[in-house]
């Protein structure tokens, strides 16, 4: 299979896409492997039920929005989102080496060599450099949103609770409270 590109055109159709097993779930989202099949490549799908979700779709749109318009060789982009009944599901990359967290967890209980750790902050410190000079923070740079694949290229993830440094009002206040989830 080819990892996903970034340019070709995805399709917005769920009947053109084969769901494989959960790899990640979140408060308000279960992210799955899946295939793309007219491209022949595997992806990511995180699919959000928007029903429990109600009550912060701005905020998803913000997520979407930023996955889709940043581009960094080590932030995660969203390929296309769209609707399926009642769920928005967003196409990613495929990180098939998985999350910092899950790799220490099932392969360095004592923690990674700091050579490592120093390897995959400078990935992580390039696209927090890229973001601020976007506008955006992301605050919520932790092990589980530091995505890796096969290649070992490093890339953040998870724009949940990101925020714009030029929000104004009640968005302006929000982005200077602490916010974040464990791990």
């Amino acid at each position: 299979m080819e990892r996903a590109p970034r340019n070709r055109g995805f399709p917005t159709d769920p009947k053109e896409y084969k769901l494989y097993e959960e790899v990640g779930e979140g408060v308000s989202a279960t992210v799955y492997r899946a295939l793309c099949v007219p491209l022949n490549t595997f992806v990511a799908i995180k699919v959000l039920d928007l029903e429990k979700c109600s009550s912060d779709l701005d905020g998803i749109r913000r997520e979407v929005q930023t996955m889709s318009l940043l581009d960094h060789p080590n932030l995660l982009r969203a390929c296309c989102s769209f609707a399926n009944d009642h769920q928005l599901w967003v196409v990613m990359p495929f990180m098939a080496a998985g999350s910092a967290l899950h790799i220490i967890k099932t392969n360095f209980p004592d923690g990674f060599e700091e050579a490592v750790i120093a390897t995959l902050l400078w990935e992580v410190l390039k696209a927090l450099v890229y973001l601020h000079s976007q506008g955006h923070i992301h605050r919520d740079v932790k092990a589980g949103n530091i995505l890796i694949d096969t290649n070992g290229a490093v890339k953040l993830g998870d724009f949940g609770v990101s925020a714009c440094m030029f929000d104004t009002g009640n968005r302006q206040r929000a982005r200077n409270t602490f916010v974040g989830t464990p791990c």
